[in-house]
């Protein structure tokens, strides 16, 4: 009898950990959320004029990205997507990668290498959005990636 308990227990653990991940739809409805509400942070932000603000922008972006990424970390996807959602938060931390350079950019007043830097972070974000969107993710899938100024 206690070696059938013990199975049983196995079990039942075995199936609470599984039904910790989101099904799809959940996964894109809080995902999406978590999007709008960094989307809504960066729009707060103040456009920059000069490179000493683009500096202070770019720490302020990436904070706000930072914390994106942890709360997309945080949700558990379907085991089927995965290696998907695996895909999509790399390539973010791909694109976050560029903000300390065009930040450090920035303070060296480095026009070119400000706008090198900017158009690399706009080709990976559009990537980012693209498999969001293949996905189904909305507000994470941005038909266009936030302007880099």
């Amino acid at each position: 009898m206690q070696i059938v308990r013990i199975v049983l227990v196995s079990a039942l653990v075995a199936l609470t950990a599984c039904s910790s991940a989101l099904s799809k739809e959940e996964f894109i409805e809080q995902a999406d959320q978590i999007c709008e509400e960094a989307d809504e942070q960066t729009q707060d932000l103040q456009p920059p004029r000069t490179p000493d603000a683009l500096a202070e922008f770019v720490a302020e972006a990436q904070k706000v990205t930072e914390d994106l990424l942890d709360r997309l970390r945080e949700l558990e996807p379907p085991d089927a997507d995965q290696e998907v959602i695996d895909s999509l938060l790399a390539t973010i931390e791909e694109a976050m990668a560029y903000l300390p350079q065009i930040q450090q950019a920035a303070e060296e007043r480095d026009l070119q290498a400000i706008n090198r830097l900017g158009q690399e972070l706009q080709r990976t974000a559009a990537n980012a959005n693209q498999i969001a969107r293949d996905y189904g993710l909305e507000k994470c899938g941005r038909s266009q990636p936030a302007p880099v100024p």
